[in-house]
């Protein structure tokens, strides 16, 4: 069972990111994507109503960050490119200051899994959960790693289901700005 368990998680980190086989999301406008390591533009999508569950319980929305652009990062403990990545992340959060929002979503993990990866990586900037995987299904994730990136105006600019290096992620950050 623990060979089977190994030659899945290679696989997927082959792959490009978390999620196992090829995926369907349905976003809100209806749109269906398919498929791995997918890039979309949503130009009419906003996320003024979105809601999520910060890692202590307390509600919020997406529209706390109206007026800067915004990074939203899908993660799971159990994701080896989220993890790699989310150094990343970190190091442009505090780069950039405030002049651009980050979130990290936890996808279905348990608070207690979350709560050791955001200790072993570090991260600071704002992390709230996503146990159902609606917020993920509503960006029109697939797997994980996915990342939103979010113009100042509360637009989905562009979504990628993949994981990003860090030249890959301060372009779609500058595209945003």
């Amino acid at each position: 069972m623990r060979l089977l368990a190994a030659v899945v998680v290679t696989g997927l980190v082959l792959l490009g990111g978390c999620g196992g086989a090829e995926g369907t999301a349905h976003r809100a406008d209806g749109l269906t994507v398919f498929g791995l390591q997918t890039e979309q533009t949503l130009p009419t999508n906003r996320v003024d109503k979105l809601e999520f569950i910060d890692f202590d319980g307390s509600p919020g929305t997406f529209a706390e960050f109206a007026g800067r652009p915004l990074v939203v990062n899908f993660w799971a403990s159990w994701c080896v490119p989220c993890i790699k990545e989310m150094p990343t992340f970190e190091q442009l959060h505090h780069e950039l200051g405030g002049a651009v929002s980050f979130v990290g979503v936890n996808v279905v993990d348990q608070q207690a899994d979350a709560a050791r990866m955001v200790e072993q990586t570090g991260v600071t900037y704002r992390l709230v959960r996503d146990p159902k995987q609606s917020l993920l299904a509503w960006f029109g994730g697939t797997q994980m790693p996915t990342t939103a990136f979010v113009d100042a105006n509360g637009k989905v600019a562009k979504v990628v289901t993949r994981s990003l290096r860090a030249e890959e992620l301060r372009a779609e950050i500058e595209a945003i700005r």
